[in-house]
């Protein structure tokens, strides 16, 4: 072991830096006083040994969670398995040196992501849950509406001739979506609301424009996201006798960037409703709900509403295909993932597709696109909808 082993490499963060440091402490001959030290003088922090201590056993005490409900062990296996097997021989044909290039890239992300994530988790669970109103006056009416939120891309930064976004403008635009809401819902006597999150709720970076256009990192999305949508879900509770909210993983989140190549559980989205059932678990008139391989169906008065985000079912085709695959005709069919508004009827199924809120970005404005932020209010009447608030953001 030489002494440049403990210090600090170019290319890890701080996190990244106490986890090899903690894992290696005997092979270094190091004990947590001088990994302190070491840790301090790269961080700038005055932390005493037992922070950094602490800080190490909690993620040693979730490493074993997080890997088996949060990221995939196979892709790890799998880089492991074929990394070894590939050292044992001359990189003879370029495909092969393509492939070894991938599953090391897929190695160093997967290892990158275990660390944040981690440390994601404990930052969301130590806040407190949000404490609902002592009573509930809403009336019953029974009266039902549908709130389609969706393409939020919380994280995207840019500005162009149509449009300005970043994390303030996503603020002000959801606070705006969350009044209009209320007031639709005073207006039309509703008292059972269904709030559809169809998914692409962080911007993620699975694409070159989106990594370009990012602002947060990846976990900072995930975590202003979960703590956006409780505090929204609870406003429009203290308004509603009863909330029932869906969440729908978008492409976006996943932690793979080639979508043939991942799965649905790897998907960063799947945080949410996790996170919502303990910050709002004090709140009886909510329920929350999530889908099974990015479908949801909610049966409403003996008729079928089925909700996707839309990258693998298109508005276009998914009122032919989406039957084939459930075993029934929808009545209508629910999803966002192209950014504007469309609603067609295809036989007895109505395609109903939300806007964004974000709106025109770089790539649409370079593709000649354009799309006003927007989502949609629907007031139902039985299993009908009795008609569609556009609300333009």
């Amino acid at each position: 072991m030489t002494q440049n082993e403990t210090l600090k490499k170019p290319a890890e963060t701080i996190i990244d830096y106490l986890v090899r440091l903690g894992d290696n402490l005997e092979r270094y001959s190091l004990n947590w006083s001088q990994a302190a030290e070491l840790l301090n003088k790269e961080s700038d922090e005055e932390y005493t040994e037992s922070r950094w201590r602490k800080k190490y056993a909690a993620y040693v005490e979730w490493k074993t969670y997080i890997l088996e409900n949060y990221v995939s062990n196979e892709i790890a296996d799998e880089v492991r398995d074929a990394t070894i097997e590939m050292k044992k021989e001359t990189v003879k044909l370029r495909d092969q040196k393509r492939e070894y290039n991938q599953l090391i890239f897929k190695e160093a992300r997967f290892d990158n992501l275990k660390n944040q994530i981690q440390e994601a988790i404990m930052d969301l669970h130590n806040l407190k849950p949000l404490s609902p109103p002592s009573t509930n006056t809403v009336p019953t009416t029974n009266r039902k509406a549908i709130s389609l939120w969706s393409d939020w891309h919380i994280g995207s930064e840019f500005k162009n001739s149509f449009n300005t976004y970043n994390i303030d403008t996503f603020r002000a635009r959801l606070s705006k979506l969350i009044d209009k809401t209320i007031a639709y819902s005073h207006k039309n006597g509703i008292d059972e609301i269904l709030i559809a999150n169809l998914g692409d709720i962080i911007h993620g970076a699975i694409h070159v424009s989106a990594r370009v256009q990012s602002g947060e990192d990846v976990i900072n999305q995930i975590q202003i996201a979960a703590e956006s949508v409780a505090e929204a879900l609870a406003e429009v509770s203290r308004h509603h006798r009863k909330v029932k909210f869906i969440n729908i993983i978008g492409n976006h989140s996943r932690l793979i960037s080639n979508k043939h190549d991942s799965i649905f559980r790897e998907n960063l989205e799947y945080l949410i409703p996790w996170f919502l059932e303990t910050r709002l678990r004090d709140f009886t008139n909510i329920e929350i709900v999530k889908d099974t391989d990015g479908i949801y169906v909610e049966e409403i008065d003996g008729e079928k509403h089925v909700f996707v985000h839309g990258d693998l079912d298109s508005a276009y085709t998914s009122a032919k295909n989406l039957p084939q695959i459930l075993g029934f005709v929808p009545k209508y069919i629910y999803s966002g993932h192209i950014h504007h508004n469309y609603e067609k009827e295809f036989g007895k199924t109505e395609v109903i597709v939300n806007g964004s809120l974000m709106g025109v970005d770089d790539y649409a404005v370079s593709k000649r696109y354009f799309a006003t932020p927007m989502q949609k209010y629907l007031v139902l009447q039985g299993t009908d909808i009795e008609c569609t608030y556009k609300i333009k953001l």
